[in-house]
């Protein structure tokens, strides 16, 4: 019998730089560009799994220079969280260690391993894990003020829409980091390709008004993929690295048990779903039908603040929007 392959899962709770709400003026969506394309990890976590999904080792840090900075944890979404890493620590359960040292800890990891992995990879080895090794350098530099400044100068152009980052050789197969290079799997991808391109699934998100804000998708996040497998439709992801590194490591089992891995990541995934729009077009009319145009009619509805007392004026997505609701509002008086 030949050797084991072991998997590592990977997840990673972000901030931002200290000046991230400075730059957007305070507007919460003009932040979450920042955040998205700066992200400084405060907290990691990973398995170390086998295909039968056995987990053998698991690992959990905060980082020193992100979590115990004020000014760059305080740009955290879910810096409420703080009261609860304070209590793990107290308990013993996870440590907050300088970067250096947590990234040994994780490359002697990465040696055991077959294959990477993150539910969005794109995020967690593209963007967040090497931002923060780039910052930590800077940050122990005596060129840190110069970076920051030209960081500050970036994150101007990100917020307005002219701004669009290329990468010149990007590589989607595998995670580059302190010169080698790991084969890279996509957990995101594989679930929505493997596990939730289903009737069954399509109709959990609707049942439990699971689609996205805009109504134009079906969520396909680790929480309403872990609900539809274990059939626990109360299920709230914990936002915390080890414990959502756990339930994607029962996500990948599942994944794992329709067939090996394929390395590689899988963009805008979610769209393998198709539009839930176009699900109830094939429909026959019947109450179900109009149920589930109803549940995306409200979707929309918010989506476009209509339900404000004052709605905002409505930017040409929404307009867009709005009219798919005039369709949606004929299917639901066909009854």
């Amino acid at each position: 019998m030949g050797k084991k392959l072991v998997y590592m899962i990977v997840d990673t709770e972000t901030a931002t730089l200290p000046f991230a709400n400075e730059v957007a003026h305070n507007d919460p969506e003009l932040k979450k560009k920042i955040a998205i394309a700066r992200p400084l990890v405060y907290d990691i976590g990973w398995t170390l799994m086998y295909r039968d999904g056995t987990v053998f080792e698991k690992k959990q840090f905060l980082i020193t220079e992100t979590f115990s900075v004020p000014s760059v944890f305080n740009t955290a979404y879910y810096a409420s969280k703080r009261p609860l890493y304070l209590a793990m620590m107290e308990r013993g359960e996870i440590e907050c260690l300088p970067w250096a040292k947590v990234m040994e800890v994780f490359v002697a990891d990465l040696a055991k391993c077959d294959f990477v992995g993150a539910f969005n990879s794109m995020f967690d080895f593209k963007k967040a894990i090497p931002f923060t090794e780039i910052y930590i350098q800077k940050l122990y530099s005596p060129e840190y003020y110069a970076w920051e400044e030209m960081q500050y100068r970036l994150c101007e152009k990100i917020v307005s829409t002219r701004y669009e980052k290329r990468e010149k050789d990007f590589d989607p197969d595998h995670f580059t980091f302190r010169g080698a290079d790991y084969d890279l799997f996509d957990v995101w991808g594989l679930a929505c390709d493997r596990l939730l391109n289903k009737k069954a699934y399509k109709e959990m998100c609707f049942e439990g008004s699971m689609l996205t804000n805009s109504g134009d998708y079906f969520k396909t996040s680790a929480e309403t993929a872990y609900r539809y497998l274990r059939e626990q439709y109360d299920f709230e992801e914990a936002h915390t690295a080890l414990a959502d590194a756990e339930i994607e490591s029962f996500i990948v089992s599942k994944i794992l048990a329709k067939g090996k891995i394929n390395v590689g990541i899988e963009y805008f995934p979610f769209q393998l779903l198709g539009h839930p729009m176009d699900y109830v077009r094939t429909m026959k009319p019947s109450e179900k039908r109009k149920k589930y145009a109803d549940v995306i009619y409200q979707k929309m509805y918010d989506y476009c603040g209509l339900s404000e007392d004052e709605p905002p004026m409505p930017t040409k997505y929404q307009e867009r929007t709005m009219a798919k609701m005039e369709i949606l509002r004929a299917w639901m008086d066909e009854q």
